[in-house]
């Protein structure tokens, strides 16, 4: 039997460039939250308030670069900054109403576009396909960590 990581490669490249390019061409997301907010809002919708560092572990990007997606965030009115009471060097983001209403219509509006791409799909075939997506992202993140700490 051949191996079929090949193919797995080539459809996951498959799968991120088509989603790119859906999300170019789809005037249903116009509106939407860009994939970097989105992340980082569904983050503070189930942390709560969070530092930049925190974030930043959480979506395994640098600091810097949460730093500038925090401070667009602030610009469109979708998080607050302020200073940790605890400590007053540490900043803090907060989600406002806006994030949460943009949050919020965001994925109601990407939950129609994938439910009609799946409509066809049987509910045990959707179930499937989110758990082994969630199995390769999982393990997409761990191999990461180890290879992080073989450095």
């Amino acid at each position: 039997m051949d191996d079929p990581v090949p193919d797995v490669e080539e459809q996951v490249a498959l799968l991120l460039r088509l989603a790119d390019r859906n999300r170019r061409r789809s005037n249903r997301l116009d509106g939407t939250l860009e994939r970097s907010a989105y992340l980082a809002l569904r983050h503070l919708a189930l942390a709560g308030p969070s530092g930049i560092n925190e974030i930043a572990a959480h979506l395994r990007l640098d600091g810097s670069t949460v730093t500038r997606q925090v401070l667009a965030m602030e610009t469109a009115g979708y998080v607050t900054r302020g200073r940790d009471d605890a400590d007053g060097r540490r900043a803090v983001v907060t989600m406002t109403e806006a994030g949460a209403r943009a949050l919020e219509h965001t994925r109601a509006v990407r939950a129609e576009v994938y439910g009609e791409i799946l409509r066809r799909w049987s509910t045990e075939d959707r179930r499937t396909l989110a758990d082994v997506l969630t199995r390769l992202n999982t393990d997409l993140d761990g191999d990461l960590d180890r290879a992080a700490e073989q450095r």
